[in-house]
């Protein structure tokens, strides 16, 4: 049972579905165990407009599309996928950081085998709480996502991240590191539980 701070928290995640995909993040105003990367004000002046699908599909980021990949493939599709984002709207790309990697993992693999879908876990873990345990030591903003058939994949997933503006003010904000997870299971087409942890 969740005490009612817990279940505040949980709420105070913004969580929407875009074409098909269940989608969440921590939103900046979450309160102080839920913390953002960076303060995220909203996105740097070149970084508004998001990419077209077109722009998307044309990187040569190898996976991109795949729903049916290895584990490891699609975490370096999404966060090719991400770069190539991040790098047309005039951003740096993100670094790879082992911590941040790993608790988005254990994340992803835990809403898959519990069948939940929250950035506050049913043991009350936080996205904070999670990367401490990973050995991450800055603060953390976090999207998740999940999706059935096409749209599990790497593409499809970034695409409604990008989409909806809590999410693509941590995708293209002012993070320097991040970490991707995802746990595929059967069923519909194939499903997937995606997770990226910035810092």
């Amino acid at each position: 049972m969740l005490s009612a701070r817990k279940r505040l928290l949980a709420a105070r995640s913004s969580t929407i579905l875009v074409a098909g995909i269940a989608l969440a993040a921590v939103p900046a105003t979450a309160s102080a165990d839920i913390v953002p990367p960076v303060p995220l004000p909203g996105l740097s002046a070149g970084s508004t407009a998001v990419p077209s699908p077109a722009a998307l599909a044309s990187g040569r980021c190898r996976g991109a599309g795949a729903r049916r990949a290895s584990t490891a493939g699609m975490r370096r599709a999404m966060m090719c996928l991400v770069n190539q984002a991040r790098a047309g709207a005039g951003l740096s790309p993100f670094r790879a950081e082992r911590h941040l990697a790993r608790a988005a993992a254990r994340h992803a693999s835990d809403m898959g085998r519990r069948h939940f879908f929250a950035h506050v876990s049913p043991n009350g873990k936080s996205p904070l709480a999670r990367a401490r345990a990973a050995g991450w030591r800055g603060g953390v903003g976090e999207v998740i996502a999940w999706g059935c058939g096409t749209l599990s994949s790497p593409r499809a997933t970034l695409r409604a991240w990008l989409n909806s503006p809590p999410h693509r003010a941590i995708v293209l904000g002012g993070g320097r590191a991040a970490g991707v997870g995802v746990k595929r299971l059967g069923g519909c087409g194939g499903r997937a539980y995606w997770v990226m942890d910035v810092g």
